[in-house]
Protein backbone atom coordinates (compact mmCIF):
# COMPACT_ATOMS: atom_id res chain seq x y z
CA UNK A 1 0.00 0.00 0.00
CA UNK A 2 1.54 3.36 -1.47
CA UNK A 3 1.67 6.23 1.18
CA UNK A 4 2.32 9.38 -1.27
CA UNK A 5 0.29 11.96 -0.98
CA UNK A 6 -1.37 12.53 -4.11
CA UNK A 7 -2.15 16.48 -5.21
CA UNK A 8 -3.67 18.44 -7.99
CA UNK A 9 -1.42 21.39 -9.58
CA UNK A 10 -2.72 24.92 -9.55
CA UNK A 11 -3.69 24.23 -13.10
CA UNK A 12 -5.70 21.43 -12.40
CA UNK A 13 -7.13 22.74 -8.99
CA UNK A 14 -7.86 26.23 -11.28
CA UNK A 15 -9.76 24.54 -14.09
CA UNK A 16 -11.73 22.46 -11.35
CA UNK A 17 -12.71 26.03 -9.77
CA UNK A 18 -13.63 27.54 -12.93
CA UNK A 19 -15.76 24.48 -13.99
CA UNK A 20 -17.47 24.42 -10.74
CA UNK A 21 -18.71 27.95 -11.56
CA UNK A 22 -20.00 27.30 -14.89
CA UNK A 23 -23.37 26.05 -16.17
CA UNK A 24 -21.98 22.95 -16.80
CA UNK A 25 -21.19 21.77 -13.76
CA UNK A 26 -24.51 19.69 -13.27
CA UNK A 27 -25.19 17.81 -9.91
CA UNK A 28 -25.04 13.97 -11.37
CA UNK A 29 -25.56 12.71 -7.89
CA UNK A 30 -26.79 12.99 -4.66
CA UNK A 31 -25.10 10.40 -2.22
CA UNK A 32 -27.13 11.61 1.29
CA UNK A 33 -28.71 15.20 2.57
CA UNK A 34 -25.11 16.36 3.03
CA UNK A 35 -23.17 16.38 -0.08
CA UNK A 36 -23.56 16.28 -4.08
CA UNK A 37 -21.87 14.47 -5.86
CA UNK A 38 -20.19 16.68 -9.67
CA UNK A 39 -18.12 14.50 -12.41
CA UNK A 40 -15.80 16.93 -13.73
CA UNK A 41 -14.11 15.49 -17.14
CA UNK A 42 -11.60 17.39 -18.91
CA UNK A 43 -8.09 19.23 -19.74
CA UNK A 44 -7.18 18.52 -15.87
CA UNK A 45 -8.28 14.96 -15.78
CA UNK A 46 -11.10 13.00 -14.70
CA UNK A 47 -12.74 13.09 -11.17
CA UNK A 48 -15.65 13.03 -8.60
CA UNK A 49 -16.50 16.22 -6.38
CA UNK A 50 -18.19 16.04 -3.70
CA UNK A 51 -19.49 19.17 -2.30
CA UNK A 52 -21.22 20.28 0.83
CA UNK A 53 -24.69 20.68 0.93
CA UNK A 54 -27.07 23.68 3.00
CA UNK A 55 -26.15 26.72 4.39
CA UNK A 56 -25.32 28.19 8.23
CA UNK A 57 -24.75 25.65 10.83
CA UNK A 58 -25.57 22.82 8.50
CA UNK A 59 -23.46 23.82 5.81
CA UNK A 60 -20.69 24.63 8.46
CA UNK A 61 -21.97 20.83 9.92
CA UNK A 62 -21.36 19.39 6.29
CA UNK A 63 -17.97 20.88 5.21
CA UNK A 64 -16.90 19.82 8.23
CA UNK A 65 -18.11 16.39 7.18
CA UNK A 66 -16.32 16.53 3.70
CA UNK A 67 -12.69 17.26 5.41
CA UNK A 68 -13.08 14.23 7.93
CA UNK A 69 -13.96 12.30 5.16
CA UNK A 70 -10.61 13.47 2.79
CA UNK A 71 -8.58 12.02 6.23
CA UNK A 72 -10.24 9.00 6.14
CA UNK A 73 -9.47 8.72 2.40
CA UNK A 74 -5.71 9.41 2.76
CA UNK A 75 -5.32 6.96 5.64
CA UNK A 76 -6.44 4.79 2.97
CA UNK A 77 -4.47 5.68 0.47
CA UNK A 78 -3.13 3.28 -2.12
CA UNK A 79 -5.76 0.57 -1.03
CA UNK A 80 -7.13 -1.20 -4.09
CA UNK A 81 -10.77 -0.50 -4.46
CA UNK A 82 -10.23 2.49 -2.74
CA UNK A 83 -10.69 5.73 -4.78
CA UNK A 84 -7.77 8.14 -4.93
CA UNK A 85 -8.36 11.16 -3.30
CA UNK A 86 -6.84 14.68 -4.03
CA UNK A 87 -7.48 16.39 -0.88
CA UNK A 88 -10.33 19.70 -0.05
CA UNK A 89 -10.30 21.76 -2.86
CA UNK A 90 -11.02 25.39 -1.87
CA UNK A 91 -11.68 23.88 1.68
CA UNK A 92 -15.09 22.52 0.58
CA UNK A 93 -15.17 20.27 -2.45
CA UNK A 94 -13.69 16.90 -1.71
CA UNK A 95 -11.59 16.06 -4.93
CA UNK A 96 -11.80 12.16 -6.03
CA UNK A 97 -10.57 9.97 -8.61
CA UNK A 98 -13.59 9.20 -11.05
CA UNK A 99 -14.92 5.29 -11.01
CA UNK A 100 -16.23 4.66 -14.50
CA UNK A 101 -18.75 2.26 -14.07
CA UNK A 102 -22.29 2.02 -11.65
CA UNK A 103 -23.21 1.15 -8.12
CA UNK A 104 -23.36 -2.20 -7.23
CA UNK A 105 -27.48 -1.68 -6.94
CA UNK A 106 -27.65 -1.12 -10.03
CA UNK A 107 -25.14 -3.66 -11.96
CA UNK A 108 -25.29 -6.74 -9.71
CA UNK A 109 -27.64 -8.90 -11.90
CA UNK A 110 -25.31 -7.83 -14.85
CA UNK A 111 -21.83 -9.34 -13.09
CA UNK A 112 -19.94 -11.73 -15.16
CA UNK A 113 -18.16 -13.44 -12.81
CA UNK A 114 -19.92 -12.80 -8.87
CA UNK A 115 -17.06 -14.91 -6.93
CA UNK A 116 -14.46 -12.87 -8.31
CA UNK A 117 -15.77 -9.45 -7.37
CA UNK A 118 -16.71 -10.25 -3.92
CA UNK A 119 -13.64 -12.01 -3.46
CA UNK A 120 -12.00 -8.57 -4.40
CA UNK A 121 -14.63 -6.44 -2.18
CA UNK A 122 -13.46 -8.72 0.91
CA UNK A 123 -9.85 -8.04 0.28
CA UNK A 124 -10.81 -4.52 -0.16
CA UNK A 125 -12.61 -4.50 3.33
CA UNK A 126 -9.46 -6.47 4.91
CA UNK A 127 -7.07 -3.84 3.90
CA UNK A 128 -9.36 -1.34 4.95
CA UNK A 129 -9.45 -2.90 8.31
CA UNK A 130 -6.31 -3.64 8.58
CA UNK A 131 -5.33 0.23 7.97
CA UNK A 132 -7.70 0.84 10.92
CA UNK A 133 -11.08 2.12 9.20
CA UNK A 134 -14.34 0.39 9.42
CA UNK A 135 -17.14 2.21 6.84
CA UNK A 136 -20.30 1.68 8.67
CA UNK A 137 -22.85 1.95 5.95
CA UNK A 138 -22.01 -0.93 3.39
CA UNK A 139 -25.57 -2.00 3.96
CA UNK A 140 -25.90 0.69 1.05
CA UNK A 141 -25.31 -0.81 -2.53
CA UNK A 142 -24.60 2.71 -3.52
CA UNK A 143 -21.57 2.65 -1.70
CA UNK A 144 -19.97 -0.08 -3.75
CA UNK A 145 -18.89 0.82 -7.22
CA UNK A 146 -18.43 -1.71 -10.16
CA UNK A 147 -15.55 -0.41 -11.98
CA UNK A 148 -13.61 -1.14 -15.27
CA UNK A 149 -13.18 -5.09 -15.39
CA UNK A 150 -15.76 -5.18 -12.40
CA UNK A 151 -13.15 -3.96 -9.86
CA UNK A 152 -14.94 -3.45 -6.65
CA UNK A 153 -14.96 0.20 -5.49
CA UNK A 154 -15.80 1.12 -1.94
CA UNK A 155 -17.09 4.87 -1.17
CA UNK A 156 -18.42 7.69 0.77
CA UNK A 157 -16.92 7.49 4.34
CA UNK A 158 -19.33 10.04 5.89
CA UNK A 159 -20.07 8.04 9.02
CA UNK A 160 -17.01 5.75 8.86
CA UNK A 161 -15.07 4.65 12.27
CA UNK A 162 -11.53 5.16 12.61
CA UNK A 163 -8.98 3.48 15.36
CA UNK A 164 -5.65 4.09 15.43
CA UNK A 165 -4.43 0.84 16.71
CA UNK A 166 -7.42 -1.19 15.11
CA UNK A 167 -9.02 -1.59 18.80
CA UNK A 168 -12.18 -0.25 20.48
CA UNK A 169 -15.91 -1.75 20.92
CA UNK A 170 -16.87 0.67 18.45
CA UNK A 171 -14.73 0.17 15.64
CA UNK A 172 -15.23 -3.80 16.13
CA UNK A 173 -18.83 -3.71 15.98
CA UNK A 174 -18.74 -1.66 12.58
CA UNK A 175 -16.48 -3.82 11.24
CA UNK A 176 -18.47 -6.64 11.72
CA UNK A 177 -21.41 -4.78 10.53
CA UNK A 178 -19.39 -4.39 7.09
CA UNK A 179 -18.44 -7.91 7.17
CA UNK A 180 -22.49 -8.89 7.36
CA UNK A 181 -23.07 -6.52 4.66
CA UNK A 182 -20.29 -8.02 2.52
CA UNK A 183 -22.26 -11.78 3.66
CA UNK A 184 -25.56 -10.54 2.36
CA UNK A 185 -24.74 -8.83 -0.50
CA UNK A 186 -22.52 -12.08 -1.84
CA UNK A 187 -25.50 -14.36 -0.91
CA UNK A 188 -28.29 -11.76 -1.73
CA UNK A 189 -29.96 -11.43 1.87
CA UNK A 190 -29.91 -15.91 2.00
CA UNK A 191 -27.63 -16.46 4.92
CA UNK A 192 -28.75 -19.36 5.38
CA UNK A 193 -26.61 -20.49 2.02
CA UNK A 194 -23.54 -19.02 3.23
CA UNK A 195 -20.30 -21.35 2.37
CA UNK A 196 -18.40 -22.66 4.96
CA UNK A 197 -15.41 -20.78 3.96
CA UNK A 198 -17.59 -17.50 4.78
CA UNK A 199 -19.39 -18.54 7.60
CA UNK A 200 -17.09 -17.81 10.09
CA UNK A 201 -17.23 -13.29 8.84
CA UNK A 202 -20.69 -13.82 9.56
CA UNK A 203 -22.30 -13.13 12.98
CA UNK A 204 -25.56 -11.94 13.60
CA UNK A 205 -25.87 -9.65 16.12
CA UNK A 206 -27.84 -6.20 17.24
CA UNK A 207 -25.20 -4.52 15.25
CA UNK A 208 -27.31 -3.39 12.82
CA UNK A 209 -29.91 -1.89 15.53
CA UNK A 210 -26.59 0.11 16.88
CA UNK A 211 -25.65 1.39 13.71
CA UNK A 212 -29.29 2.71 12.66
CA UNK A 213 -28.71 4.39 16.39
CA UNK A 214 -25.65 5.62 15.07
CA UNK A 215 -27.43 7.08 11.98
CA UNK A 216 -29.95 8.60 14.01
CA UNK A 217 -27.61 10.31 16.14
CA UNK A 218 -25.87 11.63 12.91
CA UNK A 219 -29.22 12.89 11.01
CA UNK A 220 -29.91 14.94 14.40
CA UNK A 221 -25.98 15.92 14.08
CA UNK A 222 -26.78 17.45 10.77
CA UNK A 223 -30.19 18.78 11.58
CA UNK A 224 -31.87 16.61 8.83
CA UNK A 225 -34.75 16.23 10.96
CA UNK A 226 -35.61 19.78 10.87
CA UNK A 227 -34.68 19.89 7.45
CA UNK A 228 -37.81 17.42 6.54
CA UNK A 229 -39.69 19.43 8.68
CA UNK A 230 -39.19 22.89 7.48
CA UNK A 231 -39.81 21.20 3.58
CA UNK A 232 -43.25 19.71 4.82
CA UNK A 233 -44.40 23.08 6.19
CA UNK A 234 -43.65 24.39 3.23
CA UNK A 235 -46.77 25.69 0.87
CA UNK A 236 -47.18 22.80 -1.83
CA UNK A 237 -47.20 24.60 -5.35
Amino acid sequence: MSNDRQTLSSDQSQAILDWLDSSDAGIVASPGYQASIRIYQGPAGAFAIKEPSGSWLRGTISRAAIRREAEVYRRLQGIPGIPTCFGCLDDRYLVLEHIPGDTLQALQDQLANREKFFARLLETLRTMHDAGVAHGDLKRKQNILVGPGEQPYVIDFGIAVVAANRRGFLFDLVRQVDQNAWIKHKYRGQTKDIAAEDAALYKPMRTETVMRVLRIAWHAATLRTWRKRQKMRQPQR
